[in-house]
C-alpha cells in the first residue's frame, strides 16, 4: 500500500493505493488520523482518495470507523472519494456506505455533491455440490431468543405468493410447488425461529448435538423416533451457557426417559450448575432431579483433542460475554467447525490467525453472522457477535469450502437475513482467490452433507 497527501482547494486529500488489510491497516490508520487532526485544526475537511485502492478488509474498515468517530469528536468533515467497483460493493455489503459519505470523485467530495457508492448488480453464486461424509441438520438457527413467524408476516408471504402466481393455472400441488421454488427464499419460506441447536451424524445409537437452544425440543423428538424404543447415547457440546443456548433442555424429552444416556460437554466450570439452575423453583415446574435419563457433565480443556462419538474434537476460547467456545470436529477426513457467539476484532491479528487455524480446510464452518460489519464495529461492538463479512474473510483465509451463516439476529425478518446472505455471496465472488467458498444461510430444518 502507498499513501500520499496534498492540499486541494479548501480540503486536505489523503490518497491511498493498493490493499488495505490487516498487514497495512495500522500504517493507514496512523496517516489518516494525523491528517484528520491537521485538517480539523485548520478548519478544513479531509477527503480520502480511494481511486487506487483495489481491496479493503474488515481491518481496514474498522480503522475508517475509528476515524469517523474521531471526526465527529473534532466536529470535522470527513469523506471518501473514488471507490472502485469491488471496494464500493464491500462498502455496501458491510453497510459502511450508510456511515461515511462516499463520493464519485475528489472534486465531488470537496463540492459536497450527492454521495454515491460504486458497485454493480449483485448476483448469487451457484452452490457447490455436497459430498458424502458428515450429515449436518439445523434444528435452530436464531440468536438471543426464539423468533416465531408472526401471523401478519405469514399473511404477507401468502399475499406475495398469490399475487405472483396470478394467472399461472396452479391447479395442483406439483405445479404450485414448482412455482414456489421460483420465488425468493424469504417469500416462499422462512429461516425459522428456534434458537441454536445443530445435529451431526453419528454411528449406531449415538446422537451428537451442538447446543441446547429451543431447537433441541424437535431434535429430541426426532432422535426418539429414530431410536424406536432403544436406548440412545447423546453427546451434547455446549458453546456457552447463555439462556438461548440451554433453554431447550427442559423440553428435551430423552432427558426424562430412563435408559437414555446424555453426556453434556463444555469448558465452563458452571456447566452443571447452569443446567440445574434453570429448572429450579420458581423458574420451572419440573426440577432437574426428576429427569430419568443418566445425565453426566464432562469438562473439556480448550486446545486438547478428544475422541468422542467417532469424532476428533477440539475446543477454542472465543470472545463473548462470559466466554464461549468454538469446536472443530474431524471424522473420515471431513471437518465441521461450529463457531457461534464469537466476536472477531480485525485489529487483533493473533486472534484472527488462531481462528484461521481453527477453520483451516474445513468442509463446513457454522459461523455467528448476527450483524452487518458496520453494526459489529459500531453500535454493537463488544456485544460478542460477528458479521457476514468477517465470516467470508476468515473462511477465505482458512481455505474453508462452505460457510453457513448462523445465529440470525431476532430483529431481522426473513428478507433481511436473505439480503445479508446474498451480500455475503457477492462479497465472496468479488474477493475470491483460487477455489470458491460456498456461502449458505442456515435455516431451521436445513440438512446438508459435507
Amino acid at each position: 500500500m502507498r499513501i500520499s497527501d496534498a492540499r486541494v482547494g479548501p480540503a486536505f486529500v489523503l490518497a491511498a493505493s493498493g490493499r488495505i488489510d490487516i498487514t497495512t491497516s495500522d500504517t493507514f490508520s496512523q496517516a489518516m488520523l494525523a491528517k484528520l487532526a491537521e485538517a480539523s485544526a485548520a478548519g478544513e475537511k479531509l477527503v480520502l482518495d480511494f481511486t487506487g485502492v483495489d481491496y479493503i478488509s474488515s481491518a481496514g474498515l474498522r480503522v475508517l470507523m475509528v476515524a469517523s468517530k474521531q471526526a465527529r469528536a473534532l466536529q470535522a468533515k470527513f469523506s471518501i472519494a473514488g471507490l472502485q467497483p469491488v471496494v464500493g460493493e464491500i462498502f455496501q455489503i458491510s453497510r459502511f456506505d450508510k456511515l461515511i459519505p462516499c463520493y464519485a470523485s475528489v472534486e465531488d467530495a470537496i463540492a459536497d455533491a450527492p454521495d454515491v457508492v460504486a458497485g454493480g448488480a449483485r448476483k448469487p453464486v451457484a452452490g457447490a455440490s455436497a459430498a458424502e461424509g458428515i450429515s449436518v441438520r439445523f434444528w435452530g438457527t436464531r440468536g438471543s431468543l426464539p423468533t416465531p413467524l408472526a401471523a401478519d408476516e405469514l399473511e404477507a408471504k401468502l399475499v406475495q405468493a398469490l399475487v405472483a402466481g396470478a394467472g399461472r393455472n396452479l391447479d395442483n400441488a406439483d405445479k404450485a410447488r414448482a412455482f414456489l421454488q421460483q420465488l425468493p427464499f424469504h417469500q416462499r419460506s422462512t429461516f425459522g425461529g428456534n434458537s441454536a441447536c445443530v445435529e451431526l451424524s453419528a454411528d449406531g445409537n449415538s446422537i451428537v448435538l451442538l447446543d441446547m437452544g429451543s431447537g433441541a425440543r424437535l431434535a429430541g423428538r426426532e432422535a426418539l423416533r429414530r431410536l424406536a424404543g432403544k436406548p440412545g447415547e447423546f453427546h451434547v457440546f455446549m458453546s456457552h451457557l447463555h439462556w438461548d443456548h440451554i433453554m431447550g433442555f427442559p423440553f428435551f424429552v430423552p432427558a426424562y426417559i430412563p435408559g437414555q444416556q446424555i453426556r453434556i460437554y463444555g469448558c465452563h466450570a458452571q456447566l452443571e450448575h447452569a443446567f440445574r439452575r434453570q429448572q429450579a423453583e420458581p423458574s420451572f415446574p419440573v426440577d432437574f432431579s426428576m429427569m430419568g435419563a443418566r445425565i453426566e457433565f464432562v469438562m473439556l480443556e480448550p486446545g486438547l483433542t478428544y475422541d468422542i462419538a467417532g469424532y476428533r474434537v477440539q475446543a477454542k476460547l472465543q470472545l463473548h460475554g462470559g466466554d464461549s467456545y468454538g469446536y472443530r470436529f474431524e471424522k473420515n477426513d471431513k471437518v465441521v467447525v461450529y463457531s457461534t457467539d464469537a466476536e472477531h476484532k480485525p485489529e487483533h491479528a493473533d486472534d484472527i490467525r488462531g481462528f484461521v487455524e481453527l477453520f483451516k480446510d474445513a468442509d463446513l464452518v457454522v459461523f455467528d453472522a448476527m450483524y452487518s460489519l458496520a453494526e459489529s464495529v459500531s453500535v454493537k461492538e463488544d456485544w460478542g457477535h460477528s458479521s457476514n463479512v468477517v465470516g467470508v474473510e476468515l473462511c477465505q483465509q482458512a481455505g474453508a469450502r462452505r460457510l453457513a451463516l448462523f445465529h440470525h439476529e431476532p430483529v431481522n425478518d426473513d428478507a433481511a437475513i436473505e439480503n445479508l446472505w446474498r451480500e455475503a455471496m457477492r462479497l465472496e465472488e468479488i474477493t475470491r482467490r483460487g477455489d470458491g467458498l460456498d456461502v449458505i444461510a442456515a435455516y431451521d430444518g436445513l440438512e446438508i452433507e459435507v
